[in-house]
């Protein structure tokens, strides 16, 4: 069990919350492969906390809510969220900015960042004080590389294959924030968003979704596959970043930082969801000066739900669409990215828009798949939303403010 370290507070037990955002609550195996490991290593978890957008199991949530109390939130209407909203005194417009749905469910997708301040939301009204984000493709083990004495596995194989093997995924949480950090978080195990390429267009590419950082590692994917593996040794490191599907949050840090924000936009009456909820995030958490740790747990996260198949960017019609996907998303987020860093947003446009067109079109033909030149149109539909993008964050932060004074946070 987690205990506050503040004297005042010293030998209270801290109330954790396993949180998670997925589209149907249709099976039990998602939370409780995590219920199981936390139980497995000695945990005690208080609740799950699950917000859905479509379609809710009973049968489902029945078996979850036998090993551990369930709060599952359709967020067309967060009933619970709602109403202590309501007994807070909070104002018509700042529960319309936090709790209403921001976009017509009738396009079958909800922006991320709406669904995770659900959820953290209700965490907070029901008084935890740990919030541990996992996503349902998330697994609390690691993908490690075969240990030359696992001579089973090894007997019949010259090159060893990667070994998934179960790790103390909530232990290490607790550990750092034992020792002080705020919020704790770490890169995954498994395939990156990034498949397996090599075309003459990637570093066009990577600059107009302003993702140059990966272009070495992409570039050189022909030797990793871009297959990622907990390493040997991993010393614990402070970042400014998170990942939303493996970080834990001591919630009492939200009375200076502001909650999760991600837009959205339409292109011929199809939403897309802007990315980097948790990007937004980490400015905050290093404008703040919270103590954010990676504690180097790596839980496997199947990327593209097929693993071990390997992503075929070429030729698989499905890793096409999720990294067209991935694209689309890059493209919504750094409008409003770039505004927040301060940088000047016209000569950003025109920048990544020129890199942008070379690499799409060298990635449609990479992959015959002219559907890659529309993220152009994306790019400019995105663009021009920032402004709605803006007021967009000052609503849902004054909301948030709003929220955090009546909440006592």
């Amino acid at each position: 069990m987690l205990l506050r370290t503040a004297p005042a507070e010293r030998g209270k037990v801290l109330k954790t919350a396993l949180g998670m955002i997925v589209r149907n609550v249709d099976t039990d195996e998602e939370i409780l492969r995590f219920v199981d490991n936390a139980e497995r290593h000695g945990h005690k978890l208080d609740c799950a906390i699950v917000a859905y957008s479509h379609n809710l199991d009973r049968r489902a949530a029945g078996k979850i809510n036998e090993r551990i109390p369930l709060y599952a939130i359709d967020v067309k209407n967060p009933e619970f969220c709602l109403e202590q909203s309501r007994r807070l005194g909070m104002s018509e417009t700042s529960r319309k900015a936090l709790l209403e749905c921001p976009v017509d469910v009738g396009f079958g997708l909800v922006p991320y960042s709406y669904n995770r301040n659900i959820v953290l939301i209700e965490a907070m009204l029901r008084c935890m004080d740990i919030l541990i984000f996992v996503d349902n493709d998330v697994f609390p083990a690691v993908l490690k590389e075969t240990s030359s004495k696992d001579e089973e596995v090894n007997r019949h194989n010259e090159i060893s294959e990667p070994v998934t093997e179960d790790v103390d995924f909530f232990g290490e949480h607790f550990k750092h924030l034992r020792a002080g950090s705020q919020i704790t978080t770490g890169e995954y195990s498994g395939y990156n968003i990034l498949p397996h390429a090599f075309f003459d267009g990637m570093e066009d590419l990577l600059f107009g979704l302003q993702k140059s950082e990966m272009l070495e590692y992409w570039q050189n994917s022909g030797t990793h596959r871009c297959l990622a593996l907990k390493p040997p040794e991993h010393r614990p490191v402070p970042v400014k970043k998170i990942l939303g599907g493996n970080t834990a949050i001591t919630l009492s840090v939200f009375s200076k930082l502001p909650p999760f924000f991600s837009s959205h936009y339409i292109v011929d009456n199809e939403l897309y969801l802007n990315r980097g909820e948790d990007t937004v995030l980490g400015l905050g958490i290093a404008k703040c000066g919270i103590v954010c740790t990676d504690i180097g747990i790596y839980p496997f996260h199947d990327t593209y739900k097929n693993y071990p198949a390997e992503p075929d960017l070429r030729d698989d019609t499905d890793t096409q669409n999720r990294f067209f996907y991935a694209c689309t998303g890059w493209v919504g987020r750094n409008p409003f990215y770039n505004y927040l860093l301060g940088n000047d947003v016209k000569s950003v446009r025109e920048f990544q828009r020129e890199h942008l067109e070379r690499g799409l079109s060298a990635l449609a033909g990479y992959t015959s798949n002219p559907k890659y030149n529309d993220v152009l149109r994306n790019f400019d539909v995105s663009w021009d939303s920032l402004e709605r993008y803006i007021n967009e964050y000052e609503n849902v932060l004054e909301a948030w403010g709003q929220f955090i004074k009546r909440s006592g946070y």
